[in-house]
Formats: structure tokens, sequence, C-alpha cells
């Protein structure tokens, strides 16, 4: 699959749904912490809770760091996609950077999601699945979602028809009797 064209990456707003997703996470980390620090003060075993709450809040705190901070940034940096006639290329990763070529030929459905943090930026992720996994375009525009996944409908529906015209997949009467015909001898067998 030789495919000459440049990348493209997710949307802008795809890092601010990455942290405010993120954010979430820490926001609930924070909360434990503090009601594990609340709840030390109506119990015996205080010191026990103290390191409970301490440890979430650091926990926290790292997890807002790499997560909030550092990962949407450098993932909005190396993501990227590019398709064409012969398929998909998805390059993504945050420790190890890889880059997934899809055929057309070997996708049998394709997803569009949003959460309701991304339909508030327009944003959709595109799933692809084949028999041998799933890959995804992340935190894309939505109409660009539905441009790319009509696109490939339509290349798969291409290379379903090999170049014939719908005419020749239509079944005629003549057709039709001999599919008939088929099925009423295996109806007999039984």
């Amino acid at each position: 699959m030789t495919m000459n064209h440049r990348f493209h990456k997710m949307a802008p707003e795809g890092v601010k749904v990455m942290r405010l997703a993120n954010a979430i996470v820490v926001a609930i980390l924070v909360i434990i912490a503090l009601i594990t620090f609340i709840a030390s003060f109506f119990v015996t075993f205080k010191e026990a809770l103290w390191w409970i709450s301490g440890g979430t809040l650091v926990l926290a705190i790292v997890y807002a760091i790499i997560f909030v901070w550092l990962k949407p940034l450098y993932a909005y940096h190396v993501f990227g996609y590019q398709y064409a006639q012969e398929g998909i290329v998805v390059r993504e990763g945050f420790i190890f950077v890889q880059e997934t070529k899809v055929p057309l030929f070997r996708i049998q459905n394709i997803d569009i999601e949003e959460g309701f943090i991304m339909r508030k930026y327009q944003l959709a992720t595109l799933t692809f699945s084949t028999a041998g996994g799933n890959t995804e375009i992340k935190l894309i525009d939505k109409q660009q979602a539905m441009k790319i996944k009509q696109f490939i409908q339509n290349g798969i529906l291409d290379d379903d028809t090999n170049g014939e015209s719908e005419e020749a997949t239509e079944i005629n009467e003549l057709n039709y009797d001999k599919i008939k015909n088929v099925d009423s001898n295996n109806e007999e067998d039984m």
C-alpha cells in the first residue's frame, strides 16, 4: 500500500476533549482523597486513612501532569491518519508509536462514535472493524468522519462490483428461477 499523502491531524479541539475527560478522572481522585481525609477524623485508624488520602492525592497530581497536560499535546503531534483508494493508515501511540495499515477490502464495519464531551466540540471517532481487530481515527471533525465513512463505503462498494454495472448484479426472472430450483433441490435432499 503506497500512500504519498501527508498525515491528517486530529482536530485541535481534540486536545481539549482529552484534557476534559482526564480532568474528570483527576476530580474523582481528589474527591476520594478528600472523603478519606474527612473520614479519618471519625474513625480510630486515622493514620491509615491519612496515608490513603495522601497517596490518592499524589496519584491525582501525577495523573494530572501526565494525562491532562503532557499526553494530549503529545498525542496531537503524533497522531495522524491518511486515506486513499488503497486503504487507511493510522499513526498513534504514547510511549510506542505505531502505524497501522488497513486495506479497504478488509474493512467489515465502520462505526462513528461520539462521547458527550466530543459532541460539544462536534468531534467523532471512526472505528474500522476487520477480522484482525479494530482501528480508530480518534477525535476528528464529525463532518470529516462522515466524509471518510462515505468514501470508504463507496470504495468497498466499487471493489465488490469489480467495475460491473449495477444492472449486472440485479436478479432477473431467469436468474431467480435458477436460484429457486437450487433451493427446491436442497429441500428434496432432506
